[in-house]
């Protein structure tokens, strides 16, 4: 089972390109994005190996039903809700980004809504299945993708077009204080150990999580990868002046011995399953988090068939979906993606603080209640 956790760090530090994340690093590359990565490493790991301790410590339960369990009523609604928002927050923004890239990149003359509702539909039937089952579709599609993408990013560190000098130039801003922002951003890699908010209902009493020490070196791994590599194609100031980022990179690649010349076609291919399988993992969260809102709901991490509510409440994340696509534009989108990015990193911090505190008030109930007998 401990497998399942990784599949979570690696689909999380790899969709981090549709949240933007690079593009703000790369606007902040001069003041203080080097030195907010660093820290984030260090930050990440930390925060990473801590939650997924606490967790572990209530085999069988979600965040929901901890919050449910241990805390009144009132509050575990309101925390329910917050999470539901920054989840439910998440699956928008990825599905927004890719159905925008993919009109700027295939068909810019193309109804905008049209691929979104593709996406959205997919997102819906997948979110709105069990928790079991959207952890084996996950697996399936992870298994599929994640090599040709890892195959394709070992291709831009080794391409003859990757200008080294660039990239040295860019770290040599490691010295320049952090800013915010950017430090929020870097940590969204490492932010692959949230899902067990919901996953850990899967996992059983005794379940350790062992060689944790992978989860820097990946995250690590994509962090850097996904800030220094456009630098070496574009150069330290044009790297800039692009929107999509990362599908730009990509087309300054070619294939030399497939059968699809450009490196663009197989990228935003691959991305299309690593899109709808973050938007079936976080539209799925929030659902869960909804539910736990209701005084009689009982969790159950395996349902045939699910019940008519999984649909009611994913078909409104469609539509919310829809809402966001007509509000937005590129300036706004850039916004809200910096604002859920802090708002994501506060959430991060928050959760093992809370974890913290009741395992205390167990362990302080525990031997109040032991000195009683005694």
């Amino acid at each position: 089972m401990a497998r399942y956790y990784y599949y979570h760090v690696i689909y999380v530090g790899m969709i981090n390109i549709m949240l933007f994340v690079p593009w703000i690093l790369e606007q902040h590359r001069f003041n203080g994005a080097v030195s907010a990565m660093v820290i984030a490493i260090v930050f990440g790991t930390v925060l990473a190996y801590v939650t997924t301790s606490l967790f572990l410590r209530f085999p069988g339960m979600g965040l929901a039903d901890i919050l449910n369990n241990l805390l009144p009523r009132g509050i575990a609604v309101t925390l329910n809700l917050i999470g539901a928002f920054i989840w439910l927050t998440a699956g928008i923004l990825v599905i927004y980004a890719y159905s925008a890239t993919i009109q700027q990149f295939f068909n810019p003359d193309m109804n905008p809504y049209l691929f979104l509702l593709l996406m959205t539909l997919a997102g819906v039937w997948g979110a709105s299945r069990c928790t079991r089952t959207v952890q084996f579709a996950q697996e399936i599609l992870l298994l599929i993708s994640a090599p040709l993408i890892i195959m394709i990013l070992f291709k831009a560190i080794f391409s003859p077009w990757l200008d080294w000098d660039a990239i040295r130039v860019a770290a040599g801003y490691i010295r320049t204080p952090p800013s915010f922002v950017s430090f929020c951003a870097a940590t969204f890699i490492f932010a692959g150990y949230n899902t067990l908010a919901i996953y850990n209902r899967l996992l059983p009493s005794g379940t350790k999580i062992r060689f944790r020490w992978i989860t820097p070196l990946f995250c690590t791994f994509f962090l850097l990868v996904s800030f220094f590599i456009p630098i070496g194609f574009h150069g330290t100031v044009e790297v800039g002046e692009f929107l999509y980022l990362w599908s730009v990179t990509a087309d300054s690649m070619i294939l030399e011995y497939g059968f699809v010349y450009r490196v663009l076609y197989l990228f935003l291919l691959l991305y299309t399953a690593l899109s709808l399988m973050f938007a079936m993992n976080t539209w799925h969260t929030a659902m869960e988090f909804i539910k736990a809102c209701h005084p009689k709901h009982k969790p159950q991490p395996e349902q045939f068939p699910v019940p008519s509510s999984n649909w009611w409440i994913t078909l409104v994340f469609a539509g919310l979906t829809f809402g966001y696509a007509i509000w937005t534009n590129e300036q706004r989108n850039q916004w809200v993606n910096e604002n859920w990015l802090i708002a994501r990193t506060v959430t991060d911090v928050l959760t093992p603080v809370i974890l913290g505190l009741l395992i205390l008030m167990g362990v302080r109930k525990k031997k109040s209640a032991s000195s009683v007998k005694s």
